[in-house]
């Protein structure tokens, strides 16, 4: 008989009734349960926050919640970079969770509890969150199921990279918009402290930090968040270039403290500047970072530079918390003050204290939109790094003359320019080669990204583009499909086979509503919000909406999560939309898209006076409340905060840009809109769209644009006649009407000519203001015989290319500009020559003049400002006779009495030839040939010679006979 076993299916009473130790895989499946309990516990309490909740109720579930999310995260085993990014986010976030809390659990208040701003702010969290524990507990359990849907999963992750990226944005936003609130509350709690009288000596130290973290906390920050835009370099890239970078910056000894990439637009800078951050974080030299974007409000101005690099230095170097804290409490206001006195007091004081060397990085400078902003902001710097010795600054930027100008002639510079983008760089094809092997693996073969690498040179500087722009589509087409599009871009040539892709790809029945909005964002002359450009479609009778667009177009145009903005993702991006504009349809062309711009531009106008003649949210009299008239407008204290409270940012760019759009429209369109041109021109709209121009500064583009409407012949005599009133309106009285809102109607308004119409149409409007009695002339003066104003003899005079402006050089030492249609004279003269100006040209677009002196120098000047641009141009050995610009703008030619010719680079300043010898007197005339290839040049000594403008070389024999 064979033995009887036990059945192994049974056990024992015993057995049972005794507790099994968990095996590693139920002990695995026991602690994901707990992390999943903990996460879904805490965002439980998120969702369900009342005002009356204590303040670390909320803080401690954040930052369980995230904890929770991290712990999850790890099972998942993705290197992809957009989930990397979301990670890194997360665990920066807790730590500043972590630090609040220590900071409220050192010091509670007696009353913890949260206002609504808060609660708002962290229910946006808390959903932020949510989201991003749904996809992570969604791949988890992807990722306990077979090995072959995980890969699968994997898959799809690597192709819904914009979802992750989206993630990584609302979380950012979500993030920022809490801790803005909790800033506040921090406030709050920071005026507590200090109220308090009974303070024993163990609690001092914890109050004193808590109220130094109230005070940098108070640092305004931008929101722009270059991570969610910018990557860093793929690994194997770009290696020789950052070995340069890291070489600089470990040079301690070195006398160029500051390190300048210029290159063209996508050659990848802003990726350097992204590896240089982190590489630079990760050695503790870091001190702060500023990614200039014109993607957003605030990263493109210095407004906040020094208040975010403050608080990246308290980041960074703890240490400097302190000092920095003490320099917001020794000034409240520092954030109000110059951007000189900002940097000196937030960014050098503060590291005087600090011993080892810190590196700032500024990305993108360009994107500054001010110029004078971009040239204060390097003259700060460069002072900054002469006088702290421990301090170095790494920045990137495109090609750009103010720049060039502030940075060209400093020794304490490195430059390292074209560098990315330049082909004869063998490493820049070897990375290409790298990046379209690693961005395609997996969509396309092996053998076809090799030939791909082989055609290299033609894709180079639009590989990445296309790469990214390709991978990014939620519906990928077939392999083969996306390899003959890259070949047939690399022999275009052209980025705009990308660009063609990319919007054919939107499905056909939003064709309309995404032409007519990208041709309206094309012609804004500012960014657009959602809402404004949503409105701006519903005035045009287009179905559609913004934020669906930007979701659809995600690789052409991005949203600032702030402020709503629309903004086009690369320049070229605007390039290639112009050229669409440019070009009719054709049957070769018919799939492409195109361009109205003559009709966005009529759209756009008839919205701009829609939005002027508003019942609600329109022109209105003392639109800002005013209570007095004794205060000029920058006396007002809180005239910043009027100006946002009762004139919405749709009324500022209605005032703006009305008459530039409708400058720039077809006669149909100025016909259509007589009757609400007729009606913004005359009481009760016209006197306070002067307000709103008053406010914003907009007095002199209001000229402008007035002057251009007028230029139109086709306009009809009632509305130019009554334009034109109208400016002269604004010159006559432009001090008082830029410097005082209330005195457009007590001083402007009451001196005006008897006859003007404004004075007829508005005195009845307006009673309660002076009169005047005698004295006042009928009819504005005409254009004088003489424009007087110089000092000594005038040398030199030259139109504007519109006609709109005349220069004069005088032996003064000065240039002056004058309204060619008044002759009233613009500003202030222009000075800087140290002796006569004997010569003066305008650039072809108008915006630059170039004069030249018997102090044997050049100088350019911004025609609009009157600033001068850059340093003076040296070369000459005496007077210099004659300037003139080639037809491009590109280059300059000046003759002197040293007998010789320069040629200058009108952008950089450098000179590109000389000195050209032939003549034997003083060079007295030169100009350039209508297609810039020859220059011309007269001289006393009765001689006429050509040259080749490119080489410098003179041509032929002078030409004597001139009839003498």
């Amino acid at each position: 008989m064979s033995e009887k076993r036990p059945d192994k299916g049974k056990k024992s009473r015993k057995a049972a009734s005794r507790p099994e130790p968990p095996s590693v895989g139920q002990g695995s499946s026991i602690k994901r349960a707990q992390v999943q309990d903990t996460a879904i516990i805490s965002l439980g309490l998120l969702a369900n926050i009342s005002e009356g909740s204590d303040i670390l109720s909320p803080l401690r579930a954040a930052c369980l919640a995230t904890k929770s999310i991290l712990e999850a995260a790890q099972a998942i085993d993705n290197n992809q970079e957009e989930w990397n990014d979301l990670t890194r986010r997360l665990i920066e976030q807790k730590s500043t969770l972590d630090e609040q809390i220590t900071l409220f659990t050192a010091s509670p208040l007696e009353d913890g509890t949260i206002d609504s701003a808060i609660s708002w702010a962290l229910a946006n969290y808390g959903k932020s969150l949510k989201n991003i524990y749904d996809m992570v507990d969604n791949l988890r359990k992807k990722r306990s199921g077979s090995r072959l849907s995980f890969l699968k999963a994997l898959v799809n992750v690597k192709i819904d990279a914009r979802e992750i990226l989206r993630l990584n944005q609302n979380i950012e936003h979500s993030h920022r918009q809490f801790m803005d609130a909790l800033s506040v509350y921090n406030s709050l709690h920071l005026q507590a402290i200090q109220k308090t009288t009974k303070t024993t000596i163990t609690n001092v130290e914890a109050i004193l930090k808590d109220v130094d973290n109230a005070a940098i906390l108070q640092l305004p920050t931008s929101t722009f968040i270059a991570s969610s835009v910018h990557r860093t370099c793929m690994n194997g890239t770009r290696e020789a270039v950052l070995q340069t970078i890291w070489q600089w910056a470990k040079d301690y000894a070195s006398k160029k403290p500051i390190f300048w990439l210029c290159d063209i637009a996508g050659s990848g800078k802003s990726t350097v500047a992204m590896s240089a951050v982190e590489v630079w974080q990760s050695e503790g030299v870091l001190g702060g970072q500023f990614f200039f974007s014109l993607a957003s409000s605030e990263a493109s101005t210095t407004d906040k530079f020094c208040s975010t690099i403050a608080r990246d230095l308290v980041h960074y170097i703890p240490g400097l918390a302190p000092h920095i804290a003490a320099a917001v409490k020794q000034k409240p206001s520092i954030v109000r003050c110059s951007l000189e006195e900002q940097f000196k007091t937030l960014v050098t004081g503060p590291l005087k204290q600090e011993s080892k060397h810190v590196i700032l990085v500024l990305d993108a400078l360009d994107e500054c939109k001010s110029a004078e902003q971009r040239r204060k902001l390097l003259d700060i710097l460069s002072v900054a790094v002469q006088d702290g010795k421990n301090l170095k600054i790494f920045m990137t930027s495109r090609p750009d003359p103010v720049i060039e100008s502030v940075l060209g002639s400093l020794a304490v510079k490195t430059k390292l320019e074209d560098r990315l983008h330049d082909a004869h760089h063998h490493d820049n094809s070897d990375d290409i080669a790298v990046y379209i092997h690693q961005s395609l693996e997996g969509v396309l073969s092996v053998d076809q990204r090799q030939r791909l690498v082989e055609k290299a040179d033609r894709l180079f500087i639009w590989a990445s583009t296309a790469c990214r722009m390709l991978t990014s589509q939620t519906s990928l087409s077939s392999p083969e499909d996306i390899y003959n599009r890259l070949i047939s871009m690399s022999q275009a040539g052209a980025i705009d086979t990308v660009y063609d892709l990319v919007l054919e790809r939107i499905d056909p029945e939003y064709h309309t509503v995404m032409t007519a909005t990208l041709g309206l964002l094309l012609v804004a002359f500012e960014p657009l919000t959602t809402g404004d450009l949503d409105d701006l479609l519903k005035h045009a009778g287009i179905r559609g909406s913004a934020e669906a667009l930007v979701r659809n177009l995600g690789s052409v145009l991005t949203k600032d999560a702030t402020t709503n903005l629309i903004q086009f993702r690369h320049p070229t991006v605007v390039e290639y939309l112009r050229r669409r504009s440019s070009a009719s349809p054709t049957p070769d062309n018919r799939n492409r898209i195109h361009l109205d711009i003559v009709n966005m531009h009529g759209q756009a106008a008839s919205w701009c006076l829609k939005s002027l003649m508003s019942q609600t949210e329109g022109l209105k009299f003392n639109i800002c409340q005013l209570e007095s008239s004794f205060h000029l407008n920058r006396q007002i204290p809180d005239i910043d905060t009027r100006i946002s409270r009762f004139i919405s940012r749709r009324l500022r760019y209605a005032s703006s840009h009305w008459l530039f759009h409708l400058a720039e429209t077809g006669d149909d369109w100025r016909r259509t809109l007589e009757n609400e041109i007729n009606k913004t021109t005359q009481a009760p709209y016209v006197l306070p769209w002067m307000e709103i121009l008053s406010f914003t500064g907009g007095v002199p583009r209001a000229i402008a644009g007035l002057r251009a409407i007028t230029g139109h012949t086709e306009v009809n005599d009632e509305i130019r006649n009554r334009i034109m009133d109208i400016r002269r309106f604004i010159m006559a009285f432009s001090v008082p009407i830029q410097d005082s809102v209330p005195h457009i109607y007590i001083s402007a308004l009451p001196f005006a000519p008897t006859k003007s119409r404004i004075r007829l149409e508005n005195e009845e409007t307006y009673t309660n203001t002076l009169t005047v009695t005698r004295g006042l002339e009928e009819v504005y003066p005409g254009l004088p015989r003489a424009l007087r104003g110089h000092e000594q003899f005038v040398w030199a005079v030259a139109f504007s290319p519109d006609s709109s402006k005349v220069a004069s050089g005088s032996w003064d030492r000065t240039i002056r500009l004058w309204d060619a249609g008044t002759g009233q004279p613009l500003g202030q003269p222009l000075q800087g020559h140290g002796d006569s100006v004997r010569a003066v040209a305008f650039s072809p677009e108008g915006s630059r003049i170039a004069s030249g002196s018997d102090d044997k120098t050049i100088r350019f000047w911004d025609a609009v400002t009157g600033e001068p641009l850059g340093d003076p141009l040296r070369g000459h050995e005496q007077s210099v006779m004659a300037v003139a610009f080639s037809p491009d703008g590109l280059r300059i030619v000046s003759g002197s009495e040293d007998k010789t010719l320069w040629l200058w680079d009108a952008r950089t300043g450098e000179p590109l030839g000389g000195p050209l010898r032939g003549h034997k007197g003083h060079v007295t005339s030169v100009a350039f040939s209508p297609d810039g290839s020859r220059i011309v040049s007269g001289s006393d000594d009765k001689m006429i010679r050509l040259w080749d403008a490119r080489t410098g070389q003179p041509l032929r024999e002078p030409l004597e006979d001139c009839g003498m």
